[in-house]
């Protein structure tokens, strides 16, 4: 019955549901996986075989490692927790789809979506940062020993600040295709303001994430002679400068040089956020190396993580003693290294499609997706699933036709 309805509906339908789904996840995780749903049943529906045997190979690979996880979670058998995990990753299942999908679409359209996802995120961080501001000495404190909350958020604030970084970069990347006056200001006034919400109260991962993204964006610029070569880098140098006058942003780089130094010099790392986490990787490596092809089960990191804890003698307190906090580690944790590596072959064969397509906006989200993958697990949540899937789906219409 879907089919009778008009491609182009189906394919805007795709694009509203997306980002429904991606804003839903602030107040209603169970409207989130609604819309997602809806998203993936448009996209199925859009499904073309030319689109599909163009990428193949990408499609295939990413089918691929979502069927090999499972497969190997059949030895462990199913538990509650192992079911939870494997619902959770349905739309990395459901993801290959996206790929077969021809991106036909105004660009009009769909920078006009992209622009009420920013709108919604610059009032979600918006309104933290003003109620920062309201009680400074005590959420300042918050921010000093890491612990950045999205305030009128319901997502865990790494993956806040993995969703600000990554509606950032949709903004910048689909901004010029604003035909209004007044989109092009409101969109630029939102813009400014997620990006202070990342910088002012979001985690250092979505901060590290958008600025190792934003420098594929420079080079689909078109810049005057002045500023080309290496002079073009002065436009992120200027802004990134501007944010360290920002307290909280200065705070946290000292607290960063900190942890650093006390991993280097091998100092208690009981209250250093980077220096838990670099015990836990030490943790999780020599776990892997004990169970390399079929890992520990997707209900079983935790346990895996405490024995390990228990086994190096770690002068840890129980309570400090964190999951892996790297998605890479953690999927090597759960099924060994062979769903890692089609894993990483997968991402490898995103970045290429990205490069062959011209396609800068990919590649900024891209990398700030995996920027994030090595200080945080965030495919264990939802929300790092959603924004996954949707930041995914939303880059393809940046791609160049050939």
């Amino acid at each position: 019955m879907i089919k009778e309805i008009s491609s182009e509906f189906r394919i805007k339908a795709a694009v509203v549901t997306a980002a429904l789904s991606l804003c839903a996840l602030h107040f209603s995780p169970a409207l989130s996986s609604i819309t997602l749903f809806l998203f993936f049943a448009c996209t199925f529906s859009l499904f073309d075989k030319a689109e599909f045997l163009n990428q193949k190979t990408l499609v295939i690979a990413a089918f691929f490692w979502c069927i090999c996880q499972l497969t190997i979670q059949f030895g462990f058998g199913y538990d509650t927790e192992s079911m939870r995990k494997a619902l959770l990753r349905l739309p990395m299942l459901l993801l290959p789809v996206i790929w077969c999908v021809r991106t036909a679409v105004a660009p009009g359209f769909l920078a006009a979506v992209i622009l009420s996802v920013g709108v919604f995120h610059s009032w979600v961080g918006g309104a933290s940062v003003l109620n920062y501001f309201a009680h400074f000495r005590f959420l300042n404190q918050m921010v000093l020993e890491s612990k950045p909350l999205p305030l009128f958020s319901s997502v865990y604030h790494i993956e806040f600040s993995l969703i600000l970084a990554a509606v950032s970069i949709l903004q910048l990347s689909f901004l010029k295709n604003l035909g209004s006056g007044w989109q092009r200001i409101l969109m630029f006034v939102s813009l400014i303001i997620n990006i202070l919400s990342l910088h002012i109260l979001s985690a250092r991962t979505g901060i590290l994430a958008f600025w190792l993204g934003v420098p594929w964006l420079v080079g689909a610029i078109p810049l005057p002679s002045w500023l080309s070569g290496p002079r073009k880098w002065l436009l992120l140098l200027l802004p990134l400068c501007l944010l360290l006058a920002v307290p909280s942003l200065r705070n946290r780089v000292v607290n960063t040089i900190d942890d650093l130094t006390a991993v280097k010099q091998n100092q208690n790392l009981s209250d250093k956020s980077f220096g838990r986490r670099w015990e836990a990787w030490k943790v999780a490596a020599e776990t892997i190396q004990e169970k390399p092809l079929a890992g520990v089960g997707l209900s079983g990191v935790e346990n895996a993580m405490q024995s390990g804890f228990e086994k190096k003698q770690s002068y840890l307190h129980i309570t400090d003693r964190i999951q892996p906090h790297n998605q890479f580690l953690e999927l090597a944790l759960q099924t060994g290294l062979i769903p890692l590596v089609i894993f990483l072959i997968f991402m490898l064969l995103v970045f290429r499609h990205h490069r062959q397509k011209a396609n800068f906006a990919g590649l900024a989200v891209l990398t700030a997706l995996v920027v994030s993958m090595f200080f945080e697990s965030y495919l264990e949540r939802q929300s790092g699933v959603a924004v996954f899937a949707v930041s995914f789906f939303f880059v393809l219409f940046a791609e160049k036709k050939e």
